[in-house]
């Protein structure tokens, strides 16, 4: 068993449970209570309220710090034996819209991604009687959703379909009614659009549009990830260009009409995300990745 303190986080995140979800189901690891009775000290960080400079307070040599800012950019100087960045990428800008690239890092950091939480897997059964939802809010700061959200209500869809914001539901309470209709409408979907941020990599959408067992379109992504997601194979990429978005137009239109080929896709997904991107994987890759770097 791998002794593992999760020191505790006076702000308790979606990110932040991620992690702890992943520690408790965890077949290897035994939660102390103290760096005292601890092989391995996970520290986790997402904003000014995670305090980065307890860092200096634990043994460099056990301490696995967990960066989940949005930020690529943001990158803090602190001693430790393995450093986990998600968004690994650098944004591009692309005049009216941004893009990614892959960048690397020094050897003890590492990148990591969201992940399916059990909060998202809903049990019942429940007729897909949306032919294609796009829930992603348009913001004057991220060009990226409101064009692609743009593109989709330019579309003749025919059938059932949820185009825009949803709800305002909170992030941070899985069990809070909007939430739970908002997990339930994923589940009716048939197709599901999601997007990036422009300004950073990587978010919960992907994650919860996976778990609904539908096909999901998302923007082409760049972080490295463990068992990556294959393209027209457990989802379906798309540029942010004008000729992806018009490339993105025509997949919509022909997985709508093609629905045993959509169905067979979003399968595919669903059950590779279940065998390879819950939050016990995510674990994991953290083990997997301080193994095979030192």
């Amino acid at each position: 068993m791998i002794k593992v303190y999760y020191v505790p986080s006076r702000k308790v995140t979606r990110e932040y449970l991620l992690i702890a979800q992943g520690l408790d189901n965890h077949p290897t690891v035994e939660l102390v209570n103290s760096e005292e009775k601890a092989d391995l000290v996970f520290l986790f960080y997402t904003s000014l309220k995670h305090n980065p400079e307890l860092a200096d307070k634990f043994d460099p040599k056990n301490t696995v710090f967990i960066d989940f800012h949005d930020k690529p950019q943001i990158v803090f100087q602190v001693d430790c034996l393995a450093y986990f960045k998600r968004s690994w990428v650098e944004m591009v800008s692309r005049g009216k819209y941004t893009t990614k690239r892959a960048i690397p890092w020094p050897a003890h950091f590492h990148p990591i991604s969201f992940a399916v939480m059990d909060e998202f897997l809903i049990a019942q059964q429940l007729e897909r009687d949306f032919a294609l939802t796009c829930t992603i809010r348009p913001h004057a700061r991220h060009p990226n959703r409101p064009r692609v959200l743009n593109c989709i209500k330019s579309m003749k869809i025919s059938g059932k379909t949820q185009i825009g914001e949803f709800n305002k539901g909170s992030m941070d309470r899985f069990n809070d009614w909007e939430m739970q209709a908002y997990f339930r409408l994923l589940k009716q979907s048939r197709i599901i659009i999601t997007c990036n941020p422009s300004r950073w990599e990587g978010d919960h959408r992907l994650w919860e549009a996976l778990a609904s067992g539908a096909l999901v379109f998302v923007d082409e992504m760049y972080t490295p990830m463990m068992n990556p997601l294959i393209d027209n194979i457990h989802c379906i990429f798309y540029e942010l260009s004008n000729h992806g978005l018009d490339d993105l137009r025509t997949k919509i239109l022909y997985f709508l009409e093609n629905r045993g080929q959509a169905a067979a896709i979003a399968k595919n997904g669903y059950d590779y995300a279940m065998k390879y991107h819950r939050s016990v994987h995510r674990i994991d890759e953290i083990f997997e990745r301080i193994r095979k770097g030192f």
